[in-house]
């Protein structure tokens, strides 16, 4: 199914944080899934949703304030991932990322995004502003927008 949307193809996916009475009275997770995950005040969900499938992740975590960068980028490289990770280690984000991949839909439509813990940025440690900079100083990042990821709770 081919779709004309432009936002459709800016994203690699959309992600939402449920609580724990969520998840566990929800009946679209099977309780053997239910039980198999960790007890954990809330889940990321991730979805991804590609032509005809929609593929669903879902993160224990003990904080609903998580952040999603996206970063757009001209092409993937071994010089870029690299820049992406020294950016990450620098800010010390490393240790709050919940989820991290990248995707080109096209030779020129490519992006890398990660969901983390935002609370580094809610301390004041970092403004979204700095993340933003240092991001857009890798070679080959074209933008970055950083956004809330909403929750049902």
């Amino acid at each position: 199914m081919e779709t004309d949307n432009p936002t459709q193809k800016n994203k690699i996916s959309i992600g939402l944080i449920v609580n724990d009475k969520e998840l566990n009275t929800n009946p679209i997770f099977p309780t053997e899934i239910k039980e198999e995950i960790l007890d954990s005040p809330y889940y990321l969900l991730i979805f991804i949703s590609r032509e005809d499938v929609v593929k669903i992740s879902c993160f224990p975590t003990k904080n609903k304030n998580i952040k999603k960068i996206l970063v757009k980028l001209k092409e993937f490289s071994p010089e870029l991932v690299k820049g992406i990770s020294n950016v990450l280690n620098e800010l010390n984000l490393s240790k709050e990322i919940l989820h991290t991949t990248g995707l080109c839909y096209e030779m020129e439509k490519c992006f890398y995004e990660t969901y983390l813990i935002g609370d580094i940025v809610d301390s004041g440690q970092l403004t979204l502003d700095m993340i933003k900079e240092k991001f857009m100083s890798v070679a080959n990042v074209i933008s970055v927008l950083i956004e809330e990821v909403p929750s049902l709770i």
